[in-house]
This record gives C-alpha cells, structure tokens and sequence, in this order.
C-alpha cells in the first residue's frame, strides 16, 4: 500500500472586510485576537488576522475607492500591501491557508468557493462543515483564476 503524506498547514490567515458592510469576516477578524483555540496551542499552528479594508469598516461602507472583489490585480496599491503582508505565493513564508470570509442576503445557504476541485484542505473543510449543517443547502462554485491576479 502506498503512503499519503498530507502537507502540514502551520500559518494560516483569517480575512474579513474586503466588503465592509458584510459584518461576519469584519466581527471574526475583530475577535479573533481575544481567542486562542487548542489547535493553535497544540499543533503550532500561527493564526493571522487581516482586515482587508479598515478605513471602509470604520465608515461602515462597501468599500471607498475601489471594490477590492473586483479588482485584485498586482496593479492595486491594496492588494500589493496584502501580497506582501500575506507573503507572496509561492514563496516559503507564504500563508498555508487563506480564508477569505464574505456573507450576502442572496439565499445560497452555505456556498464555498474554490479554485481547485483536488485541494484536500478545502474538501475536508467542506465535508465538516456538511456534517454539522445538514440540513442547510449547500454548493461549491469552481472559479478559474485570471493570469493578472495575484
């Protein structure tokens, strides 16, 4: 029998407000701080917190200039500093995992999307949070990636 050897995640990112009045990314990246899971204590995992856009959750306002989820290209001054705060892909201290939490009115139950239909992580994530919302509908949307996005 072959072994599966599954790559170890030690830094992770949890990131809210790239839309500042979708409150859930914004609360959990505020909170965060207060709490260290036995995850973090056991296994060493570093946990990083990002609020991707502070000066519109201060405003309480989609966004001021520009709307992050439309325009994260290596031309933008933002996405340039949380390239470089999040570590550039790729490199050896880049995050291992990135969360990037959103919330809408639309009615689509729990939604994850993906960039990958073989990324183990998000699939064992995925499977999880089905076991503990059951009843809820559920979806997963495959988005191709662009070329100039970082």
């Amino acid at each position: 029998q072959a072994v599966l050897a599954l790559l170890t995640v030690s830094r992770v990112a949890v990131c809210g407000g790239s839309l500042a009045n979708e409150l859930s990314g914004v609360h959990l990246v505020r909170q965060r701080p207060k709490r260290k899971t036995k995850v973090e204590e056991d296994d060493h995992v570093s946990v990083v917190t990002v609020m991707y856009n502070p000066r519109s959750v201060q405003q309480c306002q989609r966004y001021m200039e520009t709307d992050l989820n439309l325009c994260f290209t290596s031309t933008n001054l933002r996405s340039q500093e949380l390239n470089s705060l999040l570590s550039p892909k790729g490199s050896p201290e880049s995050m291992d995992l990135v969360f990037d939490l959103h919330n809408t009115t639309a009615n689509m139950g729990l939604c994850l999307i993906a960039y990958s239909d073989c990324d183990w992580i998000f699939l064992h994530i995925y499977r999880y949070l089905q076991g503990i919302r059951a009843n809820d509908p559920q979806q997963i949307l495959k988005e191709e990636m662009e070329s100039n996005r970082l």
